[in-house]
């Protein structure tokens, strides 16, 4: 059964609400009727099964809250960030987007670099909109209980040393020494599961079309980043990105 997005301010006790785009698709796209089940979340790790009470005039659903869950909780802790170059061409980013959300990778930052064709002045606040729709649109597909969070974008240089202090730092580069095989990073992996057992934060740095620049990997070396490769091949940027998730959320217990 399909769910839909419940914000947490149109929750009133057992009572709920539905508005927008979410009560068209459950009136209009499903007919769906008084008395007819729904199943919702909040992006927060709510979820909700509910019965629809009354379809207002303007297609406002107002129901009843039957049964409240949280979303279940994994074996082992793993927050992955990913700081993705941006992508010259917008379908490439949101298809990251999509399938990053689908993993359950914890939060997307868009980041600028001397490489990154697109820059901080070209993405709109209507782009941004559209990012939040496509990832809220990916966690409803997927039946996710936690919308991951979409960062404002950041210059590489700034965001390697934040990153670095939260937890492993690891940045894909295709002409690392170890690019036949991505070993390296299995091992970096099992070393840092056994160290840290209950939960781990990981960031992921992947560069734009054009790689990152020796400079870039300099800054990220004195912060201690983990290089890795995921082979001989040149992946492109958004592949690269998706390819090392699963591997990390694979490798430490979260996928």
């Amino acid at each position: 059964m399909p769910q839909f997005i419940l914000k947490l301010e149109d929750i009133d006790g057992q009572r709920f609400v539905l508005r927008g785009p979410e009560a068209f698709h459950v009136t209009r796209v499903l007919r769906r009727t008084e008395g007819s089940e729904v199943e919702l979340f909040d992006g927060e790790g709510g979820k909700y099964s509910g019965v629809i009470r009354k379809i207002l005039g303007d297609g406002t659903v107002e129901g009843d809250i039957v049964k409240r869950s949280q979303a279940p909780l994994k074996a082992i802790s793993v927050d992955l960030h990913l700081y993705l170059g941006v992508l010259k061409k917008p379908a490439h980013w949101e298809w990251a987007l999509e399938k990053g959300t689908e993993l359950g990778i914890a939060s997307f930052t868009p980041v600028i670099t001397p490489r990154t064709i697109v820059q901080t002045r070209e993405i709109s606040k209507n782009k941004t909109e559209r990012w939040h729709k496509i990832i809220e649109g990916a966690a409803k597909q997927c039946e996710r209980g936690i919308f991951p969070t979409l960062n404002e974008p950041q210059n590489f240089r700034e965001a390697v040393p934040s990153a670095a202090k939260r937890g492993l730092l690891l940045l894909g580069w295709e002409r690392h020494p170890g690019a036949s095989t991505y070993a390296g990073l299995r091992e970096t992996l099992r070393k840092a599961r056994e160290e840290n057992k209950k939960g781990l934060t990981v960031s992921l740095f992947i560069g734009p079309e054009g790689g990152f620049s020796k400079e870039e990997l300099e800054i990220a070396e004195y912060e201690d980043a983990n290089f890795f490769s995921l082979g001989p091949n040149v992946l492109r940027a958004e592949t690269a990105a998706i390819s090392a998730a699963s591997i990390i959320l694979y490798e430490l217990g979260a996928l």
